[in-house]
């Protein structure tokens, strides 16, 4: 089932001539975080184009503050010209070209709440700031005074006032509901889109009225997909639904609910995760982001650590399951919450790709585990069976599910080998674990068709420790090659 996304997506590319009707939908993006714009643009050419992406996430291209290389830098904007440490503007554009010739839209990170939370200071392109005046772009009639807490800072997360018209972090809070605000983001927004870019994140999205980043939307000079950040708490005081208006959101339980399911033994949650979530087709799904692998919450998953193979599973069973728009992560590693990603002495973020187009560290490259362009073909390949059927699981070890007669996972979860009888939903045959060593990602072939249904759709199997078995129908196999 094309989502609406996805139908455009596959509707563009036909009146492009990129692809013909009967393709596969691209039905997968992925956020590639802190990669400098020359890089990202390698990678769309030599990864993401060829594994089927739909979309590369891209951080804030606005210029931000310039301190001691903290992450969070990128999110403290200081004016929206294009220059930051991940490039020029001239580099921006040349990524976007580059990508968006080789089949993959650029979702550029939006920053609009707010400016910086420093008193005073220079930005990366020069600009000079104080806390509220941002010459030439805004006064400090342009921002939000709540008059609460002695500082104006948000304390109490449940009063909607607070929320929206006080400082998050102490950062400068923009007039959302002014006109000239509105259109001085809206304004920026155009120009992203001028160069190219397919569509935005919204950070912070719900500290700001939906009414207000409505409006903001509704200036853009052409459509662009959307999604809003809303760290949702069941508490309130916002709803996902009341922010559709402007575009999809971030299902932010889904990444808490995976990691606990799995790291607790209760696979069984994972049938109805979508349960309490906003809909489908308007949903952002992911394992981790920059800001959870950043948390320490014993629910989120984070990869190059304890968590390695049970991340990788859960990454697996995403990309599987029937259930939003799903955003894989790529990071790096690090040793502390404010660690920014490794930096030349002016400033830019250093290179990621060796030579040999291999990922130095401390870039962890998660999105080039040979499992991931697997399961992306995957998930475009089943698009048309978006349901689960012959679901199983013992609730602690192992989950197993097909995509109706299109496509069959099995996941365990366990450090046990296990000897199982499963219902594929697939026709009768020989197949290949595209998950698994003999399968190529570059040739989308298999060496080893080791895997054999039986006539009744059953499969008899043995999963090693931490593994997964993934078969997809040999006539939709047929159709990536």
């Amino acid at each position: 089932m094309f989502s609406k996304l996805q139908r455009t997506i596959l509707f563009v590319a036909i009146l492009l001539g990129t692809t013909s009707a009967f393709a596969a939908p691209r039905t997968v993006f992925v956020q590639l975080f802190e990669w400098p714009w020359r890089e990202v643009a390698r990678e769309c050419e030599l990864y993401l184009g060829p594994s089927g992406f739909s979309a590369v996430q891209v951080s804030p291209p606005h210029e931000h503050v310039s301190a001691n290389g903290a992450w969070w830098e990128r999110y403290q904007v200081v004016s929206y010209k294009m220059e930051s440490r991940g490039g020029s503007e001239a580099e921006f554009a040349d990524m976007v070209r580059r990508c968006n010739k080789a089949g993959v839209d650029v979702y550029a990170d939006a920053v609009l709440n707010h400016m910086s939370g420093f008193p005073s200071g220079v930005g990366f392109a020069g600009s000079t700031f104080t806390h509220n005046n941002y010459p030439g772009v805004y006064s400090p009639n342009d921002f939000h005074y709540c008059g609460r807490n002695g500082n104006n800072n948000i304390v109490n997360y449940r009063d909607l006032y607070e929320l929206q018209n006080c400082q998050l972090v102490g950062l400068a809070d923009l007039a959302t509901e002014s006109a000239y605000v509105q259109q001085k983001m809206a304004d920026y927004l155009n120009h992203l889109l001028d160069l190219g870019v397919s569509g935005f994140r919204l950070d912070a999205a719900k500290h700001m009225p939906s009414k207000d980043l409505a409006q903001i939307t509704k200036r853009m000079k052409r459509s662009a997909y959307v999604f809003q950040e809303i760290i949702h708490e069941s508490y309130g005081p916002v709803t996902y639904d009341e922010y559709f208006p402007a575009g999809d959101v971030t299902a932010y339980e889904y990444p808490f609910i995976l990691g606990g399911s799995i790291k607790y033994g209760h696979l069984g949650n994972l049938l109805y995760i979508a349960k309490n979530l906003p809909s489908s087709d308007h949903s952002v799904v992911f394992v981790t982001n920059h800001d959870l692998e950043r948390t320490g919450d014993g629910n989120i998953l984070r990869y190059n650590g304890s968590d390695n193979s049970i991340y990788r599973l859960a990454q697996i069973f995403m990309l599987a399951y029937p259930y939003g728009y799903p955003q894989v992560y790529s990071g790096y590693d690090f040793n502390s919450y404010d660690q920014g990603p490794p930096l030349g002495s002016d400033m830019r973020t250093l290179g990621i790709l060796a030579q040999n187009n291999s990922c130095v560290a401390p870039w962890t490259c998660e999105h080039r585990l040979p499992e991931v362009a697997a399961m992306v073909n995957f998930r475009n390949q089943t698009d048309k069976a978006f349901y689960v059927s012959n679901w199983n699981t013992d609730n602690t070890n192992f989950v197993s599910f097909s995509r109706g007669g299109l496509g069959f996972v099995a996941l365990n979860f366990s450090g046990n080998s296990m000897n199982l009888t499963l219902q594929t939903g697939l026709p009768a045959g020989a197949y290949c674990n595209l998950t698994g060593p003999s399968y190529s990602r570059q040739s989308r072939k298999c060496s080893d068709m080791k895997y054999n249904v039986n006539s009744d759709g059953t499969i008899n199997v043995n999963l090693p420790p931490y593994s997964s078995l993934v078969l997809l129908n040999r006539d939709q196999n047929k159709r990536t090659k």
